[in-house]
């Protein structure tokens, strides 16, 4: 590694491949492990909001919860392996109208309505 540094202060670094590899794979490492911190919260998140909007019962909730179990297991192997199953899953539904990236910046942008 090369440290970048001006007047004194670091504000960079240039990596081999192999450190960037390093780095790519700890950082995946990391992510599947905050998943599974996170993961009973973010489960009950959403078959919470399934069961109130939705109507969902216990019986629909729990092939829900299979199913995407089953899915979420196949991203945590993306972050293990270099297959880019997160796009394909974007592909997948943009192919039915379901434009998730969208959605979120419509989330995170305000109402026309709220910047007056």
């Amino acid at each position: 590694m090369r440290i970048k540094k001006a007047g004194g202060k670091v504000f960079g670094a240039v990596l081999t491949a192999a450190e960037r590899k390093a780095m790519d794979m700890e950082i995946n490492r990391q992510i599947v492990e905050a998943d599974r911190r996170y993961a009973n919260d973010i489960d009950a998140m959403v078959l919470y909001t399934l069961h109130v909007h939705l109507g969902f019962g216990k019986k629909r909730l729990r092939k829900f919860y299979d199913a995407f179990s089953a899915e979420h297991d196949r991203l945590i192997q993306y972050y293990q392996m270099p297959d880019d199953y997160t796009w394909l899953c974007k592909e997948m539904l943009k192919r039915i109208g379901v434009d998730v990236e969208a959605w979120n910046k419509e989330r995170k942008e305000p109402d026309e309505t709220e910047k007056h």
